[in-house]
């Protein structure tokens, strides 16, 4: 909003507080949420602050690192220990220096904690390369994350936080050791999880805890299930697992961020609603049941296997929890786009059942009654934005559904056409409502 908007909008906020349309709570809350109208014009500047502070950390340790290499095999190895340490012992002092001020800058924090994260990474992998310590690339990077995560707490920067999710989420990748040692990275995302709280003190919309949630929900989507695929191979939980954490995702999104005016401050509705519509668009074919059957299948390792059930159980009973809840509130963007956690599950149980068709039949009728009641739900709000939603889903499982049949390229143009028209004429007639609304 901007400050033409903002500046109206607080004029106004008098005269509804004494006609009583608002209460003074809810206007303090939105002064709260929107700030000072002075203080919007200098957001701009201020996010570039950070942000150049930030690259200015980046391209210095890019120098450094460059300079370094320049020579580097006629360098004794006292002389290489020694420079190898000097970036982080500099970052290390201008972190002291920030604590013992109490600066609270954002753009010195975020600076020096970006550059201290480098530096530590810089120099574990010097150090190990000077003294042939050895050691394997997904270690590196365990070390790595879990040195630079406290500078995110100490120095109250975000960058160092999200440096540490993708750190543990690569480590998780690149790990070619399997079982139990996979499981680790829950207890490691757990360590990360209490700068979201510390972030969210002032506002959970705040940018720093937004950020932060959308790092961490595509971070989870990643890790979590090349974690429970390297786990074991005996369950095939996929289909089931992918529903229950899409669902709870986007759940618990909608408590913690039930507020939200952009898309921008949805991370996890966002992520997962996108995740949970993909896998039900994958799961509305025949051809992707194939592979989640127990023909043929051994059980080898009963302990890796009861691991995988406990946690593939842990997240279905909450994301079924969250959507019971969501139904006895009687949230019905909740309850449609939570749904896909319940029907990933009767899919799994009815695939093993050898009713792969109903499965089938099950995600297509889903996705049908999602677009079309996002589409109602549009029209009756007179939303612009939910409407281009509906129609969206119900686009792509017709041209999923119409490249699957065995049709020519005239039908399938034909019907490309009209609902390309159908969008046309829906965007046309709702913006003619808007315009009726503001005369």
């Amino acid at each position: 909003m901007n400050r033409q908007t903002l500046g109206w909008l607080y004029r106004e906020l008098p005269e509804l507080v004494s006609q009583g349309i608002i209460s003074p709570e809810v206007a303090e809350r939105i002064r709260q949420h929107y700030g000072e109208p002075k203080a919007l014009g200098s957001s701009a500047k201020r996010w570039a602050t950070i942000l150049f502070s930030i690259l200015g950390a980046v391209l210095i340790g890019g120098g450094i690192i460059l300079l370094l290499a320049h020579n580097w095999e006629e360098l004794s190895r006292p002389m290489r220990a020694l420079i190898s340490v000097l970036p982080l012992s500099v970052s290390g002092a201008l972190g002291g220096w920030l604590l013992m001020t109490q600066r609270a800058s954002t753009a010195w924090r975020e600076g020096v904690g970006t550059f201290q994260t480098i530096s530590i990474g810089v120099a574990i992998s010097l150090i190990g390369q000077t003294y042939n310590l050895g050691g394997s690339f997904d270690d590196f990077m365990l070390t790595w994350s879990l040195l630079g995560l406290p500078v995110a707490y100490l120095l109250g920067s975000t960058l160092p936080a999200l440096l540490y999710l993708i750190g543990i989420t690569v480590w998780t990748t690149a790990s070619e050791r399997y079982g139990l040692r996979i499981l680790w990275y829950f207890p490691l995302v757990g360590l990360a999880l209490p700068y979201l709280w510390l972030a969210s003190r002032t506002s959970h919309y705040h940018p720093r805890p937004v950020l932060f949630a959308w790092v961490l929900a595509i971070t989870l989507c990643i890790a979590i299930p090349i974690s429970m695929e390297n786990l074991s191979l005996e369950f095939h939980s996929e289909p089931m697992f992918l529903g229950g954490l899409f669902g709870l995702l986007f759940l618990v999104g909608s408590r913690w961020w039930a507020d939200a005016s952009t898309v921008w401050q949805r991370p996890f509705q966002t992520v997962g609603a996108a995740g949970g519509f993909g896998l039900a668009l994958i799961m509305s074919y025949s051809d992707s049941w194939q592979d989640y059957s127990y023909e043929g299948v051994g059980i080898t390792n009963t302990r890796l296997l009861a691991i995988e059930v406990a946690v593939v159980v842990i997240i279905m009973v909450a994301a079924i929890a969250l959507w019971v809840w969501s139904w006895v509130q009687r949230s019905r963007y909740e309850v449609m786009l939570g749904a896909v956690s319940i029907l990933s599950l009767f899919g799994w149980l009815l695939t093993h059942s050898n009713e792969k068709a109903i499965a089938v039949v099950l995600f297509n009728l889903y996705l049908c009654a999602l677009g079309i009641g996002t589409l109602v739900i549009g029209l009756k709000e007179r939303k612009l934005s939910v409407v281009n939603t509906g129609m969206a889903v119900l686009s792509s499982v017709i041209w999923c559904r119409f490249f699957d049949a065995d049709l020519g390229f005239v039908q399938r143009g034909v019907a490309f056409i009209a609902i390309g028209i159908g969008f046309l004429a829906t965007n046309l007639l709702m913006l003619h409502w808007k315009g009726d609304a503001q005369s």
